[in-house]
């Protein structure tokens, strides 16, 4: 097995919820955060605070859409909202992080083998 692609990003807070989203989907992403963060607070999704405090979505979805889909996993966004850290992956991939839960650092998502 050969790893490929650019460098690892690490995380140091434990992993509460994964995620994926359409990345062609309008919209598909926002919706997609929102229950995402929301299940990892143990809430319903309008009774979160606004994400867009803590990221710009639509900037956020249009970068996303012009990722290559050959090279889209290699694109890796994160922000916080509160205590949780959310990692958005260009292929789609949503992972939360409880950061009241440290752990020793691990890769973000796992590593890319082929």
């Amino acid at each position: 097995m050969i790893r490929t692609g650019g460098p690892t990003v690490y995380r140091g807070c434990t992993p509460v919820v994964d995620s994926w989203f359409d990345v062609g989907r309008k919209g598909g992403l926002t919706r997609a955060l929102a229950d995402a963060v929301a299940e990892a607070k143990g809430l319903d999704p309008v009774d979160l605070p606004p994400l867009y405090r803590a990221v710009e979505l639509d900037a956020l979805e249009r970068l996303l859409e012009q990722q290559d889909p050959d090279t889209a996993r290699f694109c890796l966004f994160s922000f916080v909202v509160d205590d949780s850290v959310v990692f958005v992956r260009g292929d789609g991939r949503i992972r939360v992080c409880d950061t009241t839960r440290p752990t020793d650092p691990e890769p973000v998502f796992e590593t890319l083998l082929r």
